[in-house]
């Protein structure tokens, strides 16, 4: 358990320190004469300095008890991802990255988080071996969950947080 503290400890630092440098460039709204805590960035920061703190606490434990020597070779990452809930975090990474790194800021806010929804419920919800009538049927729930998520998250962006969407 030290070795995955210890690399999960080294990924939330790297996170951590991402999310303040977002949070960093959010609008400040200095020309509104608006109080410094409400600003949008806020909460971001407050959160990844929490997240820092308690990563670098989680990689200096894994230290301690022998996690820094981590030694991957080709064997122990095939068995790493021969896993199914390495699978599915992989398959979640690549459908995260796929959202925030390629879809939003091309296409408009609401499309690229509503077709990340439906990506995510169809590829971690949808049964496999069902009839074509079923994935119909799921897909119209899918396409109504998109709908509906995409449409409050984009509304309580723009309206309740001010933040300006791409």
């Amino acid at each position: 358990m030290a070795k995955a503290d210890f690399l999960t400890g080294i990924v939330l630092v790297l996170l951590s320190i991402f999310i303040l440098f977002e949070s960093w460039r959010m609008p400040r709204f200095e020309h509104l004469k608006v109080h410094p805590l409400s600003v949008p960035g806020i909460v971001p920061a407050f959160l990844g300095i929490i997240i820092f703190i308690f990563a670098v606490i989680l990689v200096v434990r894994s230290i301690r008890t022998g996690g820094h020597h981590v030694g991957v070779s080709r064997e122990s990452l095939r068995h790493i991802l021969s896993r199914p809930g390495n699978q599915r975090l992989l398959l979640t990474a690549i459908i995260s990255i796929g959202y925030a790194g390629f879809l939003v800021g091309r296409i408009p806010y609401w499309l690229a988080t509503g077709l990340f929804v439906f990506a995510f419920v169809a590829v971690f919800e949808w049964p496999r071996g069902v009839t074509r009538r079923e994935y119909v049927r799921l897909g119209l729930a899918a396409g109504i969950l998109a709908v509906v998520t995409s449409a409050l998250v984009t509304w309580a962006f723009q309206s309740l947080f001010l933040v300006t969407l791409p």
